[in-house]
């Protein structure tokens, strides 16, 4: 995305130090990761030994899991993200520039499209698994906002997830990443957010609106366009939740496959209309993507993410 700014020089890099960039941030994906389970399981078992009169009372029992879950999901973030990351090069900022309504519509069409055409991918793909495995799958997250009272769902899901998740990942890590490029910087901070759902399920439809929501905020320089659009997916997903009548929730059906139409056609109408950055470093994309290639770390990141991912499911 072009940005009439004074360019950041940065000092001279090997290439070896430009693989340590990627290695370090994988090794922060693997560090957030690991943390949140580890802290979630800690603070489930300190509630239920030293509070149970509020851990399984029928009111504040599932206030109190979605705090844990909160805090657990999110701390780990805020805090790993910016001190793992902060020796990476830095990018230039990036000059505030809202969508337009019609920017803003465009994309939310979009984003429902590509999210729900990946999630009906994903649903077709763990039915292969779960008919060669004979064995039932579970989504974690269906299963914990089912376990919430609406009204609490609806702050998890609609409120606090969207601004604490635009927050980390494309505010915190989209920034700390803009010294490498933007083509890194987007697809780095996807991959980041789809691992962090831990839930394969969500994998796919993760990055793709990752994807979608980095370039928003490349264009803008501002998360809340992306933070709306969050509100809108996740709000919309919580509905279709609900015991809809048969005749809303046929419109909701068609507009998901009409979405999916229309963000295909977006797709292949504008895919080379945009002009991607690439970054103060004197490398070429073929050499970070070698780069990227050349770290153990990435790949550790990336194998133990999906595998946990997809062991999440089957339990």
């Amino acid at each position: 995305m072009t940005q009439e700014m004074t360019p950041y020089v940065p000092k001279p890099m090997s290439r070896r130090e430009l693989r340590k960039c990627y290695s370090r941030f994988s090794i922060s994906v693997i560090l957030v990761v690991a943390l949140t389970q580890c802290l979630g399981a800690g603070l489930y078992y300190a509630a239920a030994r030293f509070f149970p009169q509020y851990y399984w009372d029928a009111f504040w029992g599932p206030v109190l899991a979605l705090a844990i879950n909160d805090v657990s999901v999110y701390l780990p973030g805020l805090i790993v993200f910016p001190l793992a990351l902060r020796r990476l090069p830095r990018g230039n900022p990036i000059p505030v520039d809202r969508l337009s309504l019609w920017e803003f519509i465009q994309a939310t069409v979009f984003s429902f499209g590509v999210g729900y055409g990946c999630s009906l991918l994903t649903s077709l793909v763990i039915t292969v698994l779960e008919r060669m495995t004979s064995h039932g799958t579970t989504n974690v997250v269906d299963s914990f906002s089912a376990s919430l009272p609406i009204w609490l769902t609806a702050v998890a899901f609609v409120l606090v997830a969207p601004v604490m998740e635009e927050l980390i990942f494309r505010r915190i890590l989209l920034r700390r990443l803009l010294g490498l490029g933007d083509v890194s910087t987007v697809v780095l901070s996807a991959l980041a957010f789809a691992l962090f759902h831990a839930n394969l399920y969500q994998t796919a439809y993760a990055f793709v609106l990752g994807l979608v929501f980095g370039a928003v905020v490349l264009l803008t320089g501002s998360i809340r366009d992306t933070i709306l659009l969050h509100m809108l997916i996740n709000g919309f997903s919580v509905v279709m939740q609900l015991n809809l009548p048969d005749e809303a929730f046929l419109a909701a059906s068609v507009f998901i496959y009409l979405s999916i139409g229309i963000a295909i056609a977006m797709f292949l109408a504008v895919r080379r209309g945009y002009h991607m950055e690439p970054g103060p470093l004197p490398f070429r994309p073929q050499e970070k993507a070698r780069a990227c290639r050349r770290s153990v770390w990435f790949w550790l990141m990336l194998m133990l993410g999906l595998g946990y991912s997809a062991v999440t499911i089957f339990l």
